[in-house]
C-alpha cells in the first residue's frame, strides 16, 4: 500500500544573527517531510543553488509518481537523485523519512537497530559566526557551558579576534575559513593557529583550488588537520581528496542523508582520512538524525538546532556540548508544534 505523504515548508529564526564569509543570515526555511509514519527534513544549499521552493515542488513532482518505499532506502535515494541531479538536500529529507519510519515500524531507536556504540564522550562543538570583536565575545562568553569552540573566520581581522577568544577561554577551537582565505594566508596562519589551541582547520581554500590545498599538505608543520567541508558532496567525492585534505566534513544535506553518509564513512576510513560530522541549520530531527553517525567520527560539530530560537522539534540534547540521545523508536524526534 503506497502511504500517505505531506510536506511543508517552515522558517526557522536564530536566537541571533550567523555570519560567515558569505553573509548573514537571521533565519533559515527547511524543508519538512512525512512520508507514512516518518518524518524527514531538507536543508537547503544555498551555495549549491538549491532552494526550499524547488525542493518543495520537486518533492510533489516525485512523490505524485509514486515511488516504491518498500525498496532499499539507498536505491530510493540513487533514484532520487538521478531523476533530480544534485538535489541532496531533498534526498535528505526523503532519507530520514524512510529511516524514521523503519525504526517506528520496529518500535526500536534507529541507533538500536544500527547496534551504535554509544559513549559518554561525544561532545559538539558551538559555531561563533563571523562577526566584530565585541560581538564575537559576547557570544563567547554566552557558550560558556560548551567546551569546545567553532570559530567562523574569513574577515579582515581574523587572528586579533582569534587571539582574543584564546585569551578568554582557553578552550579547543576549531576555526572555520568558508573558502575565505589565500594559500598564502593559511599557510603563515597555521603556525599561529597552532599556539592558540587550534584542533581543526576547516575549508580555508575555495573548493575548486585543490592545486592549493596540495601546496598546503606539503608545508603544513603543524598538528592541525586540514577538513574540507564544501569540497566534499558525497561518496563520490572521497578519492579526489584523499592526500590533498586531511579529512573530510560530512553533512547530511550535502551528502544525501544517512545511506549515502555511512557510505562516506566507510570510503574515508579506507583512504586514511579523518571525519567531521557537521550539519547546516537545522531542528533537532535533521540533528538528532545525523547524531546517530557520531561514534564513527572524530569531531563533532552538531549545534545546528542549538542556533534556532523555535524548534518545531525535541531530540538530541547538547548538555555542556555532550550528546544526549532520545530514546524513541525511530530517529527519535519528536514534534512539538
Amino acid at each position: 500500500m503506497q502511504p500517505t505523504w505531506r510536506c511543508e515548508i517552515r522558517e526557522l529564526p536564530l536566537r541571533d544573527p550567523f555570519g560567515l564569509s558569505r553573509g548573514t543570515r537571521r533565519a533559515v526555511k527547511n524543508l519538512f517531510l512525512r512520508i507514512g509514519e516518518g518524518w524527514g527534513e531538507g536543508a537547503p544549499i544555498y551555495y549549491h543553488g538549491q532552494t526550499v521552493e524547488r525542493m518543495e515542488s520537486l518533492a510533489h513532482t516525485w512523490l505524485s509518481e509514486k515511488p516504491d518505499f518498500n525498496r532499499p532506502v539507498e536505491i530510493i535515494v540513487a533514484g532520487l537523485l538521478e531523476r533530480f541531479p544534485g538535489e541532496t538536500a531533498l534526498a535528505q529529507a526523503v532519507d530520514l523519512a524512510w529511516h524514521d519510519a523503519w525504526g517506528k515500524r520496529e518500535g526500536r531507536p534507529l541507533y538500536r537497530l544500527w547496534n551504535t556504540p554509544f559513549r559518554a564522550d561525544l561532545i559538539s562543538s558551538f559555531t561563533i559566526g563571523l562577526d566584530n570583536l565585541e560581538t564575537v565575545l559576547r557570544k563567547v562568553d554566552q557558550a560558556e557551558s560548551y567546551p569546545i569552540l567553532k570559530i567562523k573566520v574569513g574577515g579582515e581581522e581574523d587572528f586579533p579576534i582569534l587571539e582574543a577568544i584564546h585569551a578568554r577561554t582557553r578552550k579547543p577551537l576549531y576555526v572555520d575559513a568558508n573558502e575565505g582565505w589565500s594559500v598564502e594566508q593559511t599557510v603563515e596562519m597555521l603556525p599561529k593557529l597552532q599556539e592558540l589551541g587550534v584542533r581543526v582547520l576547516e575549508q580555508p581554500l575555495p573548493r575548486e583550488d585543490q592545486e592549493g590545498y596540495r601546496r598546503i599538505q606539503e608545508t603544513n608543520r603543524s598538528n592541525i588537520p586540514i577538513i574540507v567541508d564544501e569540497g566534499v558532496h558525497g561518496p563520490e567525492d572521497i578519492e579526489t581528496w584523499a592526500g590533498l585534505a586531511d579529512g573530510i566534513n560530512i553533512k547530511l544535506a550535502k551528502c544525501g542523508g544517512l545511506a549515502r553518509a555511512r557510505q562516506m564513512i566507510h570510503l574515508a576510513r579506507q583512504q586514511g582520512m579523518r571525519i567531521m560530522l557537521g550539519c547546516m541549520i537545522e531542528s533537532s530531527l535533521g540533528i538528532t538524525a545525523a547524531a546517530h553517525l557520531a561514534p564513527w567520527v572524530d569531531f563533532l560539530d552538531l549545534d545546528g538546532a542549538a542556533l534556532l530560537a523555535n524548534d518545531p522539534f525535541q531530540g538530541m540534547v547538547l548538555d555542556h556540548g555532550r550528546l544526549l540521545m532520545p530514546h524513541r523508536p525511530g530517529i527519535g524526534a519528536g514534534r512539538l508544534k
